[in-house]
C-alpha cells in the first residue's frame, strides 16, 4: 500500500509540474483564436482574423524567415562540429583525458545565458566585429555544439565498437571506416542534434537580443511588440512557435529511442 500511495504521488506531482509548465501556453494559443482582442474572458467568439495579421506584418515575417536561417546555420554546424567532438571523445580519446575534455566542452551549458551573451558581445566588440545575424550565429553555436556532443555521443555509445574495427581490419582507413560505418550508424543521433539545436537556436532571446542589430529574430521582434503593448498577434505568434517547437523536441527524442532501441 504504501508503494502504491507513493506512486501515486509520484504521478499526482508529474502532472502537476506539465500543468504548470504547459498551462500558460495552453491559455496562449487558446486566446489567439478569440474574437476579442483583450486576452480576457467571456469568450467573444472564434475567428482567425490575428493569424491573417500575423501573416500580413512584415517585421514578423522578416524576423521569422531570419530565426529559421540562424537555425538552420546553427543546427548545421553543431550537427557537423557535434559529430567530429563526440567521435574524437568517445572512439580516439579515453580515461581521464576524454573525462576532462568533456568538462571542459560542456562548460559553456554552465554559465548563465546572459552573461555568455555580454561576454561574446564585448569579445566580438573588441575584434571589430558588428552586430548581426552572423554574430547571433556565433553565440548560438556556442551553446548548441556541446548539446550536440552529448546527443550524438549517446548515440555513439549504443553502437558495437567492432563494427569499426572489422572495417579496418578489412583495410579501411580511419576516415573511410568514419564516413562509411560510423556516420550512417549515427545518423539518428546526428539529426536530433540537428533538430534541438534548431529548436533551442530559433527560441532563444537573451544573446540574440545582445547581439543583433537591426536585422532581428524572432524572439527579439515578439519582445518589441510586447514592450509597445497588449497585441493579439502576440498570441498567435506564441502558438505557432510552441507546435512547432514542441514538434521538433519530439521528433528529436523519437529518434533517440526509437533508434536506440532497434540498436
Amino acid at each position: 500500500m504504501g508503494s502504491r500511495a507513493f506512486q501515486r504521488a509520484i504521478w499526482v506531482y508529474v502532472g502537476l509540474a506539465y500543468l504548470f509548465i504547459f498551462s500558460p501556453l495552453v491559455t496562449t494559443a487558446a486566446f489567439s483564436f478569440n474574437e476579442d482582442r483583450f486576452a480576457s474572458l467571456p469568450w467573444r467568439g472564434f475567428t482567425l482574423k490575428w493569424y491573417r495579421q500575423l501573416l500580413a506584418s512584415s517585421a514578423l515575417v522578416d524576423a521569422l524567415i531570419n530565426s529559421v536561417v540562424v537555425g538552420l546555420a546553427v543546427g548545421v554546424t553543431a550537427a557537423v562540429l557535434g559529430f567530429l567532438g563526440a567521435y574524437g571523445l568517445h572512439r580516439l580519446l579515453g580515461g581521464r583525458v576524454s573525462g576532462l575534455l568533456s568538462m571542459v566542452l560542456l562548460s559553456p551549458l554552465a554559465v548563465p545565458w546572459l552573461l555568455l551573451g555580454l561576454g561574446l558581445l564585448i569579445f566580438l566588440n573588441s575584434l571589430g566585429v558588428p552586430r548581426s545575424l552572423a554574430s547571433v550565429w556565433i553565440g548560438h553555436s556556442v551553446f548548441a555544439i556541446p548539446l550536440a556532443v552529448m546527443v550524438i555521443q549517446s548515440r555513439l555509445a549504443t553502437l558495437p565498437q567492432r563494427l569499426e574495427e572489422a572495417a579496418l581490419d578489412l583495410g579501411a582507413g580511419r576516415l573511410q571506416a568514419l564516413r562509411y560505418v560510423v556516420l550512417p550508424l549515427s545518423l539518428p543521433g546526428v539529426a536530433a542534434a540537428f533538430l534541438l539545436s534548431f529548436t533551442l537556436s530559433f527560441d532563444e532571446f537573451i544573446m540574440a537580443w545582445f547581439l543583433t542589430s537591426f536585422d532581428v529574430t524572432l524572439p527579439v521582434q515578439i519582445w518589441t511588440m510586447v514592450r509597445s503593448g497588449i497585441n493579439p498577434t502576440i498570441n498567435a505568434v506564441g502558438a505557432l512557435v510552441f507546435v512547432f517547437s514542441i514538434t521538433l523536441t519530439v521528433v528529436a527524442q523519437w529518434l533517440l529511442t526509437a533508434r536506440r532501441e532497434a540498436a
